[in-house]
């Protein structure tokens, strides 16, 4: 009995450092520890898919939904875990595409050309590339479809470099709070 007591307190200390908990038998426990529930931890806390060229997995895009704005900010990489950049020009427009809504598409492009700086204050130029960009950034345009806690929709994800079009199959875009 010391022994499960012992275990469910080191979980929930997990739980609580990672903000990700789970409740089960009257015990809150970290999701790592028990069972995936939908989920994954990310860089930025988005949905990461897969890049592709021509069906062949070529990187990854990382999409996070602000629920409260409905702000979207991509990060575009060569590796799952979203440490290596996969820079596109600076003045690259990403489609985003919603099959299911009345506002079908939205582009994303770069906060600024100077140091294209994300939420955290972090500058993504290299030389003449970036791999980040944001929607609706100083567009003018309405996010507010996009909001509320609850929102879920199909998104893809399309963009043109050096010729050759980049996609992501079909997948469902979630805010990133809990």
């Amino acid at each position: 009995m010391l022994k499960l007591k012992t275990s469910v307190l080191l979980l929930s200390i997990v739980s609580v450092a990672t903000g990700c908990t789970h409740h089960y038998a009257n015990q809150t426990v970290s999701h790592e520890s028990m069972y995936d529930h939908g989920h994954s931890h990310t860089l930025h806390d988005g949905v990461v898919v897969p890049l592709l060229v021509a069906n062949k997995r070529v990187g990854f895009a990382e999409l996070k939904l602000h629920d409260d704005k409905g702000d979207l900010e991509l990060w575009v990489t060569t590796d799952k875990a979203g440490s290596q950049p996969l820079d596109l020009p600076i003045d690259s427009e990403i489609h985003v595409s919603f099959p299911r809504l009345a506002v079908k598409s939205v582009d994303l492009r770069v906060r600024n050309t100077l140091r294209n700086e994300d939420e955290d204050g972090k500058g993504n130029i290299r030389d003449t590339g970036t791999n980040y960009f944001i929607f609706p950034g100083d567009s003018g345009a309405d996010a507010s479809f996009l909001t509320g806690k609850s929102f879920m929709t199909d998104a893809e994800i399309s963009f043109v470099r050096d010729g050759v079009r980049y996609t992501t199959d079909t997948f469902t875009l979630k805010p990133h709070a809990h």
